[in-house]
This record gives C-alpha cells, sequence and structure tokens, in this order.
C-alpha cells in the first residue's frame, strides 16, 4: 500500500510539472498584468508550459522568459482606437473631481466592451491559445470575463485572479461571507469603522454589484462570445460558476481582517521582490550621492504625468524647487522648464529598485494597489494623490493605518505640497508605522508568489479542487441569509402564541361558564332559603 501510494505521488507530480496553464488578460493595463507573470514566470520555472496571453508585450529581453508571451497588439491598436484619449484628469474635471470619475470611466469602458472582447478574440497573436488545450486558466476577474470563451471551449478548471481585493462577485461564487457593516467595497473610500449612512450606502452597493456587473458585463460579453464559438447556448454566468479558486491581490496587513474560505488565498504582494542595482549611471549617482533624503514620484504606468493640467505642473514645479530634498519623477515628454538640479526625470523607471534604495524617504503616488504594496514591503511612507478606480480606497486605508498623508490635485496649493512631503520625511511616525507595516507584510508562513504557485498546482492535482467548494455558494438567497429558518421560527413562535391563547380563551370560557353555573345555583339556593323562612 504505501508503494502503491508513493508511486501515485510520483505519477500525480509528473502530470502537475508537465502541465499546460495558459493565463488570459483580454483587458486591463500593463501593470495588471504585471501581477500575473511573477506567477507565470515561477510556474514556467518548475516545468510548467506557461502561455500568457494579453494586450501588452513582455519585457524586451524576452529570452529571458520563462513563460510564451503573446501580445495581442492589433486588439490593442483597437482598445486604444475606439476609447480615444485616456486622460484621467480631464475625466476628473468632467466629472467635477473626486470619487465621481469612477463612474465616467466605467460608462466609457462599459460602453466599448463587447468591441474590445471582439478585438481580442479575432487578434492573430492568440491562434495558438486556441489550438494547444491548457490543463489550467487563470483570468482576471472583473472585466475580463471574455476569456471564459476558453474557459468554455477547453471546459479545464481556472482560477479568478483579482486585480484588487475582493470583489462581491466573486465572494459569492465562492460562498465567501462578506459583512457590509465592515468590509467596504472596493468603489468606495470607506474605511472600516462606517457610519450609519456609510454602512448604509455600503450595504446597497454590496447587494446591488453582483447583478450591475452581470447586466453590465457578462450579458454584454455574452453574445461577443456565442458568435465566435457558434453556440448560443454559452451562459458566462454559468461557466464562472466553476470556478475552483481565487487569487486575490491583498493582504490582512494592508486592510480589513475578513473571514476567508479556503479556496480564496491572499496573495497580495506577490510581483514585490528585493531592489536590483541600478542600471542608469546618471539614477545610481542621483540617489547614491545625495546628502538628503529624496523623494520619489510616480503616477503609474497608466496614468502619464504629461497628461496633468499646467497649473498643476506648475505648482509641482514651484514645490520641488523650495525643497531641501532631491526628486525623482517619472515624467513623460519633455522636461518642464523651471524644474531645478534637485529634479530628475525619466520616461521610465525601476520602480521597486528605486523604492529599495537607501536614501529614498518618501513616494508621491497615485495609489494603486501594486505602488502601494511596493511601498510598504520597501518600508517608504507615501504621499497618495489619488485619482481612480480603487485608488482613493487604498489611499484613505493608508491614511487610517499611519502610512501616508492624502492629497487632491484640484485643491491642491504649493505650500501645501511643500508642508505634506516635508512632514511625510521629517516626522519618524510614518516611517515607523510603515516599517511595522512591512514587518507584518513579510511575517507570513509562505511568501505569497509561493502560495499561489502552491495552490494553482494543487486545483491540477486535484482536477478542479471541487472539494473546497462551499455548498453556500450553490444555495439560493432566503437560504444563505436564513430567512426560510426565520420564517419557520417566526410561524412557530406565532402558533405557540396563538395556541396558547386560544388554550386560554377556551379554559376562560370554560371557567366563565363554571362560575356562572355556580352562582346561579347559589343564587337559586339563596332564593329556595328565603323562601322557606
Amino acid at each position: 500500500m504505501k508503494l502503491l501510494g508513493v508511486t501515485l505521488l510520483v505519477a500525480t507530480c509528473a502530470v502537475v510539472e508537465s502541465s499546460r496553464v495558459l493565463m488570459v488578460l483580454p483587458l486591463g493595463s500593463r501593470s495588471h498584468k504585471n501581477i500575473m507573470t511573477p506567477l507565470a514566470s515561477e510556474l514556467g520555472k518548475r516545468g510548467h508550459q506557461v502561455t500568457v496571453a494579453s494586450l501588452h508585450e513582455g519585457p524586451v529581453n524576452s529570452t529571458s522568459l520563462s513563460y510564451t508571451d503573446l501580445a495581442a497588439t492589433q486588439a490593442w491598436d483597437t482598445v486604444r482606437k475606439v476609447t480615444g484619449d485616456y486622460n484621467v484628469f480631464k475625466m476628473r474635471a468632467q466629472a467635477g473631481g473626486g470619487d465621481k470619475v469612477n463612474s465616467a470611466v466605467m460608462r466609457k469602458v462599459l460602453k466599448h466592451l463587447p468591441e474590445y472582447c471582439d478585438a481580442f478574440l479575432r487578434d492573430p497573436a492568440l491562434q495558438s491559445a486556441w489550438v494547444n488545450k491548457p490543463d489550467l486558466i487563470l483570468l482576471p476577474a472583473f472585466m475580463n470575463e471574455c476569456g471564459l470563451a476558453l474557459v468554455y471551449k477547453f471546459k479545464v478548471p481556472f482560477i479568478y485572479v483579482t486585480t484588487s481585493g475582493l470583489t462581491p462577485w466573486t465572494a459569492d461564487l465562492l460562498g465567501n461571507p462578506e459583512n457590509p457593516a465592515y468590509i467596504p467595497n472596493q468603489y468606495l473610500s470607506y474605511g472600516s469603522h462606517m457610519t450609519l449612512w456609510q454602512r448604509t450606502v455600503n450595504t446597497l452597493v454590496r447587494i446591488v454589484s453582483p447583478y450591475l456587473r452581470e447586466r453590465l458585463v457578462l450579458n454584454k460579453l455574452e453574445g461577443v462570445v456565442q458568435q465566435w464559438l457558434g453556440n448560443k447556448s454559452v451562459s458566462l454566468s454559468q461557466v464562472e460558476k466553476d470556478v475552483s479558486l481565487v487569487l486575490v491581490n491583498s493582504h490582512h496587513s494592508l486592510g480589513v481582517g475578513r473571514p476567508l474560505m479556503p479556496n480564496v488565498v491572499e496573495v497580495g504582494a506577490m510581483h514585490c521582490r528585493p531592489a536590483k542595482p541600478l542600471q542608469d549611471k546618471q539614477l545610481k549617482n542621483f540617489l547614491d550621492k545625495s546628502t538628503t533624503p529624496v523623494i520619489y514620484f510616480s503616477l503609474g504606468s497608466s496614468i502619464r504625468s504629461e497628461q496633468m493640467p499646467e497649473e498643476i505642473k506648475a505648482i509641482l514645479v514651484r514645490a520641488f524647487a523650495r525643497l531641501p530634498y532631491r526628486v525623482v519623477w517619472k515624467l513623460e515628454g519633455k522636461r518642464l522648464p523651471g524644474l531645478t538640479s534637485n529634479v530628475l526625470t525619466r520616461e521610465w523607471l525601476p520602480q521597486q529598485d528605486i523604492l529599495g534604495h537607501k536614501n529614498v524617504k518618501a513616494f508621491m503616488t497615485h495609489g494603486g494597489l501594486l505602488s502601494l504594496q511596493e511601498s510598504v514591503y520597501h518600508g517608504v511612507p507615501m504621499v497618495g494623490m489619488p485619482l481612480m478606480s480603487d485608488q482613493h480606497l487604498n489611499v484613505r486605508q493608508a491614511v487610517t493605518l499611519g502610512l501616508a498623508l492624502e492629497l487632491t490635485p484640484e485643491t491642491m496649493t504649493e505650500d501645501q505640497l511643500v508642508q505634506v512631503l516635508t512632514d511625510i520625511v521629517e516626522n519618524p511616525k510614518y516611517r515607523d508605522n510603515v516599517e511595522e507595516r512591512s514587518m507584518i507584510l513579510a511575517d507570513q508562513e509562505t511568501s505569497p508568489l509561493d502560495r499561489a504557485v502552491y495552490w494553482s498546482e494543487y486545483v491540477l492535482r486535484h482536477k478542479g479542487a471541487k472539494h473546497l467548494r462551499s455548498e453556500a455558494a450553490s444555495m439560493p438567497m432566503h437560504q444563505y441569509l436564513l430567512l426560510d429558518v426565520m420564517a419557520v421560527i417566526t410561524l412557530s413562535i406565532v402558533a405557540i402564541l396563538m395556541t396558547v391563547y386560544f388554550i386560554m380563551k377556551k379554559i376562560t370560557h370554560i371557567a366563565m361558564a363554571y362560575f356562572k353555573r355556580t352562582a346561579s345555583h347559589m343564587l337559586a339556593m339563596t332564593l329556595m332559603h328565603e323562601k322557606s323562612n
């Protein structure tokens, strides 16, 4: 029996090692791909045949990749042509700034989502993905449901990967409890301690968002997928119910403690790594030889600093000139007039290598989740300037944890910017807080990347790992919320009370009748006694 067990184990491991893994990203920015590529690389190094199909090309030195990179460049051209100028600052101005920009961005994307999907499925670069059947598929959990076409075609296990936190609809797919009393929706800038009004809004959004997503995303993509597969019976909502596991780009050290099912695995910061030596000699000298703290400023891979309104650029230029620090700024296009020698600009920068440099003491960021995780990983406090999507929630959470200060671009002044940057550099409490969180983030039983690899292979080994699935995922709402049980209990209590009521009423009626007969008898006896006298 022992020999048989060892033989089966060896056979299983051999199957897993030679598995084909397909990662599909029909939509999303380059940063979303950056979440997947460390996992793709590690799986490739462990012997799997990994293919990553996305809109974006991989690194220039693609020969060093341990996976096959398929870039749907024609589909990416379609996305840019259809969407037009994706200028967040213009959209903020048109929407009135703040959180309102999210609805404007969402409307713009949803309007053209079927076109994006159709272009991606038809892209010539993806033809090999349709020919070679994979053993496992991974795809992002929101706005990338176009990839479910491949899941349906190949009928293989698949894993959702959330580029932000755990979305409500993904939680529902797995039966994962998500109490809106203390778990804020990722598109609302609430903390875990919400007011009554915030909890009311959060609850309504929690209830409505899965239905809106099904109507505005799944239903819109369904027609495209049906046409592409030549099968009008395809239901994306049914396809995704077979999801085996969700890898969530979050970690409790940077968010809210919450219950998680065994098939919901946190892998936040799995893309983070130690800093490497800088290859840019000018940048290296600028950082190495600095006798003052250095501030790093970047708005991420998708938002371009050159698109900022001229008045905001002018504020930044004047404020940086007043600072007694050096500044490294990810700035596209020409160097701005008036920038002083303490500011170094580049169109692209190796962010983790800069954040890991000993002289970098602050990070001015848009508040993207990857940037937040990298900043905490490298122990650098932040100044957050959220612009869209989940950035407002990310920055609000960082402020709540004492890791950051927040600025709003529309109301930011030169003096305010100088004050905030000076405070984040000079006040030791921010660095102490972020270093403490960095230690908590690092103190895990396994690394996030190893955890992601393990559970991906786990799903392969156990052919979808259906045993991890909670019965709650298939329960109707009235059963999950115990509405039927409450109804039974309520009816039972009502029945008992009604029974007691009728019994007491009957007893009262009998007692009253008895008392009446007794009283009548006593009265008759009294009258007879009086007559006899």
